[in-house]
């Protein structure tokens, strides 16, 4: 039976750009195949068809800047490489200089980002086909690899004029998504019955996602001079939903306490049940919120505030009768749910408080497209150029196994699954490895089966299906990119063969095969994420040290303008997701240490605690409210900690930087609370016990 949570989720699949794009590419694909067939032009409509396939999926999120020039790059590059591979795979001598040459280039556009790195496999997935395929004119298959390439680029070219802000409102709606499931993850903190390690373990493996989420819309935002043309009201609506999207992520994180204590103390009065059940309905008006922009509609009016603040007045009535820091504290959470309502209704209705001027133009990189990004990684100490050989080894070595043994006709799908697998992280190789083997098989399996149990007509319908979900989920899920797109193989070279079954074993041996080689290959200059640790950790460190040098202004008065305070706050996310998405692909190296992993998932948690009770004192401090804190109090706790953490990164660095040196610590004498009773004070200290351990 399918719950309404589940109908929502497939709802949203299916409005997605993920499959849109999907329909979209796809669409694009069969019209040459269909006219071209119709013809009979058998073979000119396979070799169109991949042309419009292959510049198809390098057409990522992005602006319609970037998938225009991305589009003109790809274009004549794809037809120069099918043109040049075409031309000299009758000479296996030449066509091994060719292709590895061509290998290695192309991997070297991971350089230049993303976008550029998928490019760069499907151009060596070009050279693949065009050497598989055997055109008996090289010219001639490289005209139509080029017909097929230049309509999908006139296709998309329509979309992007017809739908410019697609791919950004598609952005800004998973980055609420990610941020209702955070929220969501935060409700377990009160629930007994959830760990609190656990709890946090799913926080930190959410933050990374979300992390990944904003700059996404950052990228897309800042960089796209329409959306951000003070003329476009569409675009100015945006970023206003943008930024509130990410200032309420910074509100959620602010709902951090000591969730043993609370736990502990607030059972019995009923706040951690309220606080749960507000939670959940906040998280299920994000989730209203997020499906309404994905489908360009405005959000149903309902009875969330009402509610809300029904709740809200109930913990109210408990706080009445609660003293001393128990009452501060509840009044905080309170307040930290009062401004959550604010930026959700903000979000929501397109209206919120007066906007601040940030300097955008801060908050992304500029991309250098000169060639000097690839100079400076022609070293074995770079990770891309390591990448490099490593795939390029393992696809000659793949070729050549093809031409020794003879392997069948479609031998060349040994060397595609070593460009679908390989990847610059051995963690993430080794994840599509099992991936391709486990979807390659279910896809076979499945495949078979609609070729026992239907005729051609049937199996054509089942390979565009197939094509589609392929598509869909070639950016999200592997798995079932792998079994969707074996499934369509085998169907369509079925039907286009006449019935051939010798195919599914010939794919499952050429699959095998080829994730055998990549394993190897894994192995052959790695990098090795554990000795990138220190350096990620100390980057945690100076990240909180300078969020909390800006809360410090904020305590004193000091003039500080917006702009900074969120670029500190962006590069303590920023550097906490970077040193939790090190340590999972580090758990799957060869060479652990349970002893030191279990340390930094303590400092990755510490942290995260530390930068959402930052977060929470800014909120309190702009508040001006002496009954919710203590200011002097607090500039003290401030102070000591910014002297302990710099302490901390001192010791482990051994040539500390001018900022970094030890200051000079304000007297735990002047404070009239102990130490270990100071939240604030009792983080930096196991922090800084913690940073022993990696000195």
């Amino acid at each position: 039976m399918i719950t309404s949570h589940s109908f929502l989720r497939l709802k949203r699949f299916f409005l997605s750009e993920y499959f849109t794009d999907a329909f979209r590419i796809t669409l694009s694909v069969l019209t040459p195949v269909t006219v071209l067939f119709s013809l009979g032009y058998p073979e000119a409509a396979i070799t169109a068809a991949l042309g419009a396939l292959n510049i198809g999926v390098t057409e990522g999120a992005g602006t319609a800047a970037d998938k225009k020039i991305s589009l003109l790059i790809s274009v004549p590059l794809l037809f120069l490489i099918s043109l040049l591979v075409a031309s000299v795979w009758p000479y296996p001598l030449l066509l091994a200089i060719v292709f590895s040459a061509v290998v290695f280039c192309c991997s070297m556009l991971t350089v230049y980002g993303l976008r550029y790195s998928i490019l760069g496999i499907s151009l060596i997935g070009q050279a693949i086909f065009s050497w598989g395929l055997k055109p008996a004119d090289g010219l001639e298959f490289s005209l139509w690899v080029l017909a097929g390439s230049v309509w999908y680029y006139f296709m998309s070219y329509l979309y992007i004029r017809l739908w410019p802000l697609r791919s950004l409102k598609h952005a800004i709606a998973e980055c609420l998504t990610s941020t209702s499931e955070f929220l969501s993850a935060k409700a377990l903190f009160y629930d007994t019955d959830v760990p609190l390690d656990l709890s946090y373990k799913k926080l930190l493996s959410l933050h990374i996602r979300i992390n990944d989420k904003q700059e996404l819309v950052r990228n897309l935002l800042i960089r796209d001079r329409q959306a951000m043309s003070p003329d476009n009201n569409e675009g100015q609506r945006l970023i206003r939903i943008a930024s509130w999207s990410i200032d309420l992520y910074d509100q959620i994180t602010a709902i951090h306490y000591d969730y043993a204590f609370v736990r502990e103390h607030f059972q019995v009065s009923g706040v951690l049940e309220l606080v749960n059940k507000i939670i959940k309905l906040q998280v299920k008006e994000l989730q209203i919120i997020s499906g309404a922009l994905q489908t360009n509609r405005r959000p149903r009016i309902n009875k969330y505030l009402k509610e809300t603040r029904l709740l809200e007045d109930r913990l109210q009535y408990i706080i009445d009768r609660e003293s001393g820091s128990n009452a501060v504290l509840l009044s905080r959470l309170k307040h930290n749910i009062r401004q959550i309502d604010g930026y959700i209704k903000a979000i929501k209705t397109g209206a919120g408080t007066g906007d601040v001027q940030v300097q955008y133009a801060h908050f992304v990189s500029v991309q250098d497209f000169s060639f000097a990004p690839v100079k400076s990684n022609l070293s074995l100490k770079s990770p891309v150029f390591r990448f490099a050989l490593r795939l390029t080894i393992a696809c000659m070595v793949g070729l050549g196994l093809s031409y020794v043994f003879k392997l069948g006709t479609y031998n060349y799908w040994i060397v595609l699954t070593i460009l679908m697998v390989i990847r610059p992280s051995f963690n993430i190789t080794q994840k599509r490895n099992k991936q391709r083997l486990i979807g390659s098989l279910t896809g076979l399996v499945g495949g078979f089966a609609i070729l026992l149990l239907s005729q051609a007509e049937v199996q054509i319908s089942f390979a565009v299906i197939f094509l589609v979900g392929f598509l869909a989920f070639l950016r999200t899920n592997y798995l079932i990119a792998a079994a969707f797109i074996t499934a369509m193989v085998v169907l369509s070279f079925n039907v286009y063969t006449g019935q051939d079954t010798s195919i599914i074993l010939e794919r499952m041996y050429d699959t095998l095969l080829g994730c055998v080689i990549a394993f190897a290959a894994a192995y052959l200059f790695p990098v090795w994420e554990g000795k990138r640790l220190d350096f990620h950790i100390k980057q945690v460190l100076e990240s909180n040290i300078r969020y909390l040098e800006r809360l410090y202004d904020e305590a004193t008065g000091t003039p500080s303008d917006v702009t900074s305070y969120k670029l500190s706050r962006k590069s303590v996310y920023t550097s906490l997701a970077s040193l939790s998405s090190v340590f999972a692909s580090m758990q799957s190296e060869p060479r652990r240490s349970i002893e030191r992993e279990s340390g930094i998932y303590h400092f990755q948690v510490l942290n995260l605690r530390l930068s959402s009770m930052i977060t929470s004192l800014f909120s309190v401090f702009r508040l001006k409210d002496d009954m919710l804190h203590n200011p002097r109090e607090e500039m003290l706790q401030i102070e000591i900690t910014l002297a302990m953490l710099k302490k901390s990164l001192l010791n482990m660095s051994n040539h500390p930087s001018p900022e970094s040196t030890e200051p000079s610590s304000p007297s735990l004498a002047d404070m009239s609370i102990r130490t270990e009773a100071i939240p604030l004070l009792k983080l930096a200290n196991e922090i800084k016990e913690c940073c022993k351990l990696f000195s």
